[in-house]
């Protein structure tokens, strides 16, 4: 099994380095690895990496108040023009969120996915600040920094979630 499923954890507190550019494009290039429905490859990204900025996200969300320590973030939108149904874009772009956070683990980096859609209320916030056109949708946004957190392991697996199926035979286990 992966090391960085079971490590990846939401962060939100950061020291004040900055992640090098070349570490970012590392992210967005383990983002656009990821899966997409009918291989639309329909995700875009704005990258942030302004203390201004990374602190006005705050002002966006109230549930992104890690904006005040992060030191990068990545915007992660969908293109309507690259697929025909916005199911698909909160997938896909769910899928590249994934690729990143975990990746992130991976080069030792703290992340924190922040949802925007299927707000309206976030996603007309963060249209109007990024002068975003009605083309993208606003998905999520992760924050980065290096962590100033020692998160512990939380073992999330719960076998009365699973219902194994064979045909005509329901065995819920318990």
């Amino acid at each position: 099994m992966l090391n960085e499923i079971y490590h990846r954890h939401s962060i939100r507190k950061f020291t004040d380095q900055k992640i090098p550019l070349e570490t970012i494009n590392v992210l967005l290039k383990s983002a656009m690895q990821a899966p997409t429905a009918r291989n639309s490859q329909c995700w875009r990204f704005i990258v942030i990496d302004e203390c201004e900025v990374l602190n006005d996200m705050t002002t966006l969300s109230p549930y992104m108040q890690m904006g005040k320590t992060a030191t990068a973030a990545i915007l992660v939108m969908g293109d309507r023009q690259a697929t025909s149904d916005d199911g698909y874009i909160y997938v896909d772009c769910a899928a590249a969120i994934e690729n990143i956070l975990l990746e992130a683990v991976h080069l030792n980096i703290g992340a924190c996915w922040c949802g925007i859609a299927p707000q309206k209320e976030r996603i007309d916030l963060f249209r109007k600040y990024f002068s975003i056109d009605e083309q993208y949708l606003p998905v999520g946004l992760v924050m980065l920094g290096y962590s100033d957190q020692k998160p512990s392991f939380i073992d999330r697996f719960d076998e009365a979630k699973i219902t194994y199926f064979k045909k005509g035979v329901t065995d819920e286990r318990k």
